[in-house]
């Protein structure tokens, strides 16, 4: 008897471990921005004080972000909210970059309170990182104290994606996410 009660409290354990991670597996509530390839192929040409209105297309299960003429830009996201008390980190997952150029990605807020914010706040630097990995920061680390106490902790704006270093240069991108690590 002691056995069978044991085995079944073992199976439930068990079986309530797997559920559990079956669903973080799959994202659960982890993630609370995820945008595809092909989401990211619908984002606009950045909007920018000046210059840098880049391009995209679809490709194989990447989205190309392009330059534009005058050698770098890309795309922006819709407005995206963030509340930087819950920890966020930002991903972007990179399958390829042509070599000799770079690429970044930036947060430009709503409303800029300086003038330099119209241009964006740098979320990843200009890189030239590649072959199908995760590029990720902690945005409230990235974002700084300065950032905060002109916006607050709960921000809203856009999220600059482009290609920079001559008019040729791209990226391809197969995802973007946002998760709370708290």
């Amino acid at each position: 008897m002691f056995k069978k009660v044991l085995l079944t409290i073992g199976l439930i354990a068990s079986v309530i471990v797997f559920i559990g991670c079956q669903q973080a597996a799959e994202g659960g509530d982890l993630f609370f921005y995820t945008q595809t390839a092909d989401e990211i192929a619908n984002w606009t040409s950045m909007v920018t004080p000046g210059g840098g209105e880049g391009s995209v297309e679809l490709g194989d299960d990447v989205a190309i972000i392009k330059a534009a003429e005058d050698g770098w830009g890309g795309v922006q996201s819709e407005e995206v909210s963030i509340d930087l008390t819950k920890d966020p980190m930002f991903f972007v997952r990179v399958k390829e970059a042509n070599d000799g150029f770079m690429w970044g990605a930036k947060f430009v807020p709503n409303s800029p309170a300086i003038d330099e914010h119209a241009w964006g706040v740098y979320l990843i630097e200009d890189n030239d990182f590649k072959w199908n990995n995760y590029a990720a920061v902690e945005l409230k680390d990235k974002l700084g104290e300065d950032f905060i106490s002109l916006y607050g902790e709960e921000i809203e704006g856009v999220l600059w994606i482009y290609a920079t270093g001559g008019p040729e240069a791209e990226v391809e991108i197969s995802e973007v996410k946002m998760l709370n690590q708290e």
